[in-house]
């Protein structure tokens, strides 16, 4: 009897030691739709072991993490969004400063976190083999929105982009620059700094801009997007050696466009006359030797035909969660 429990425990340990689940969760303003134990359900029942959770804090600017990770045993860091104050607040855009400062992010983990990255984005954290992988966590400032504006919706700064003009791809590149560059060039300093190790990265966000693997001519042409748009952002990230987790499982953005927007019960649709556009605008990309993607899931409300759905699901963005399979030591 022993032997096969030993036998059972080594073969749990290999599994564990070499698949690692990663979900990327915007949890909308702390969970403050529905209970917050909904909120805990999903994670729960993901079996994630790395979560990167976008708007931590509730519509009273209270942190969230601590009680989400308390109920599932995890530890967890919380990012302040790239020096908010400094960043924006000397530039007299006090709303900017406060939105980025409160309403930031948070990584949580079920393994030890043992380090964190030279510009905060980011942690160490160990696995039960000993293995060292590096989790990054971002949230993109949600405006312009190119989508938004290539349907003219009036969403804060964005003035529209007309999608028959001859330069429209050209606009909505800028607009996304404008609205992400500096931002995502932090964290991909941050990033930079790690990839020498040679140790797995992962990297998850509510990135509020779709991907150029997406709005292809392939994906205007079959009707899922106005045009063609190489968004700068995804490209940034794919130039800075990481690779796009679903796109990797999922080639084709024409037979599985993957949305991730918006999900649930939505309240606050800018403009109720037009139909909120879908959109994949939530990641997990990932670097390292022989880390390959076993399985990726959307979660979200039973209606969304999400692979993973919850009866009374609490956020406006699925989830999406993502299992990898890492080289053994």
């Amino acid at each position: 009897m022993r032997k096969i429990e030993f036998f059972l425990l080594q073969k749990y340990r290999t599994m564990t030691n070499t698949t690692l689940r990663v979900l990327s969760y915007n949890i909308y303003w702390g969970g403050h739709q529905q209970p917050l134990e909904r909120t805990i359900e999903v994670i729960g029942e993901s079996g994630a072991d790395l979560v990167g959770i976008q708007e931590n804090v509730n519509r009273e600017y209270e942190d969230q993490t601590p009680e989400i990770a308390k109920a599932l045993g995890f530890s967890y860091v919380r990012h302040a969004v790239l020096d908010a104050l400094e960043e924006f607040g000397a530039k007299g855009n006090k709303l900017r400063a406060r939105w980025t400062q409160q309403a930031g992010q948070s990584t949580l983990s079920r393994h030890p976190i043992t380090a964190q990255s030279p510009g905060g984005s980011g942690i160490q954290v160990v696995l039960p083999s000993g293995e060292k992988v590096w989790m990054f966590n971002t949230h993109l400032w949600h405006y312009p929105y190119v989508p938004y504006q290539l349907l003219n919706v009036d969403f804060f700064e964005g003035e529209a982009i007309d999608p028959n003009a001859h330069d429209a791809e050209a606009q909505a590149i800028l607009s996304a620059r404008i609205g992400h560059e500096t931002e995502i060039n932090k964290v991909l300093w941050d990033i930079k700094s790690i990839l020498p190790s040679g140790e797995p990265v992962f990297l998850t966000g509510d990135f509020n801009e779709p991907s150029h693997l997406d709005w292809t001519e392939e994906a205007a042409q079959a009707g899922l997007y106005p045009l063609k748009v190489d968004y700068p952002t995804s490209r940034q990230v794919l130039k800075a050696g990481l690779k796009d987790a679903f796109r990797e499982f999922y080639p084709d953005p024409v037979a599985v466009p993957g949305f991730t927007w918006p999900a649930g019960i939505y309240p606050d649709a800018p403009d109720s006359s037009v139909p909120d556009p879908e959109d994949r605008i939530d990641f997990v990309y990932f670097s390292g030797a022989n880390v390959h993607v076993k399985k990726v899931q959307r979660l979200g409300n039973v209606s969304d035909n999400s692979e993973i759905s919850f009866a009374e699901y609490p956020s406006d963005h699925r989830a999406l969660l993502a299992e990898f399979e890492l080289p053994e030591n």
